[in-house]
């Protein structure tokens, strides 16, 4: 819904057009910006950060939610490069648009499969301790994005719901195959 909203019709290309930080703002956080967004999208660091969910897994005994985490990330990732190169943005006439697809953003793609794949490896009670904080660095990487000229609001709100997706897919498996149990539920 986002895509269509936002990426197929002159309205949503004008409004995600007119949501790009102006170049004031962007000159004074362009560095911090970048610099966080290397740390997320580096791939040395989701390398190790699959490692630690691997860890935590283990030393807590939750394998199969450790697994499902490291999936939704992995998966979270993949499918925003593959739907990058599947979705085009059209070009619809609009002053200053351009018909460059960014959509869904990678870096929050990554950004947001980090917090559900935490999220996953804990008990249902306590996901709120790290869903909350989470989305607000999710929504920080958004405006980095958007800072450093990388993407548009809805590449990011697009990623979200990738990795959203993929994380009520992985609560919606473990209900339907250990219905009695407290899994990812």
């Amino acid at each position: 819904m986002v895509c269509v909203m936002f990426v197929w019709t002159p309205g949503g290309q004008r409004i995600d057009d007119e949501l790009i930080p102006g170049p004031e703002l962007s000159a004074s956080l362009f560095d911090p910006a970048v610099t966080g967004l290397r740390l997320v999208g580096n791939p040395l660091h989701v390398a190790v950060f699959v490692a630690g969910l691997a860890l935590v897994g283990l030393v807590t005994r939750r394998i199969p939610m450790a697994m499902a985490g490291v999936a939704v990330l992995l998966g979270s990732i993949g499918l925003a490069r593959l739907l990058k190169t599947w979705i085009v943005r059209p070009d619809l006439d609009l002053i200053g648009s351009t018909v460059h697809n960014s959509f869904p953003s990678g870096h929050v793609a990554a950004a947001a499969g980090m917090v559900f794949a935490v999220a996953l490896l804990l008990r249902p009670r306590y996901r709120v301790m790290v869903l909350l904080p989470g989305a607000v660095g999710v929504a920080v990487t958004i405006g980095a994005t958007m800072v450093a000229g990388w993407h548009r609001l809805s590449d990011g709100l697009g990623a979200v719901l990738v990795a959203g997706t993929l994380y009520s897919l992985a609560v919606a498996i473990d209900r339907v195959i250990s219905p009695n149990r407290e899994g990812l539920q």
